[in-house]
């Protein structure tokens, strides 16, 4: 079960809003990483590098597209105002379904982490990890969405360049402050590319 993704031209800095929906790609590739995971409950060396994969992409990658969401793209996008400003309310509601996210993504890291440690899991907490992960690709599903059909147009349509180059100025920041596992091959590919 070898881990790929990100496999033609990446998004750069240049393009935020691809690069954010680069994001979704993965959540959505890592989640079926975690799906296909939960089929036995103990871990071979295949499932289990591919779940520590997963578990460490979320605990990394997660909170630093919320930021790049809320921190910028959705700031942007209230002080613009007109038909952007209708999506203030949706936004403020992406802004609380990251919050909820973080909590499932919290408590599935830790039994996977606990999964990874012991190589076994009870059948109870295997129950435990493939209810939140379907709760989480549903999730996911209707946000990513909403972002995609709603936010990220209306972004591409009404930000000035300068504005959208700012956006992925402060993405790509955030990667230099906190460019995730030093040894992964997202942080080295990172790292050639900043």
């Amino acid at each position: 079960m070898p881990v790929s993704v990100g496999q033609g031209p990446q998004p750069d800095f240049d393009h935020p809003i691809e690069l954010m929906m680069d994001c979704h790609r993965r959540i959505e590739k890592f989640l079926d990483v975690l799906d296909r995971v939960a089929v036995k409950n103990e871990l071979d060396s295949e499932r289990r590098r591919a779940l520590r994969t997963a578990l460490n992409y979320f605990q990394s990658a997660g909170p630093r597209h919320n930021r790049d969401e809320e921190g910028d793209l959705f700031p942007a996008l209230s002080a613009f105002g007109g038909a952007a400003a209708r999506l203030v309310e949706k936004m403020d509601q992406l802004a609380a379904e990251h919050r909820l996210a973080e909590q499932m993504h919290k408590r599935l890291n830790q039994l996977g982490r606990k999964w990874l440690k012991s190589r076994r899991i009870s059948a109870a907490d295997m129950t435990e990890f493939r209810i939140l992960i379907e709760r989480l690709m549903n999730f996911y599903a209707a946000h990513i969405a909403t972002e995609e059909n709603d936010v990220f147009p209306m972004a591409a349509a009404v930000l000035a360049p300068e504005t959208l180059r700012q956006i992925g100025q402060n993405m790509r920041a955030r990667r230099i402050e906190n460019p995730g596992r030093s040894g992964s091959r997202c942080a080295r590919r990172r790292k050639k590319n900043l």
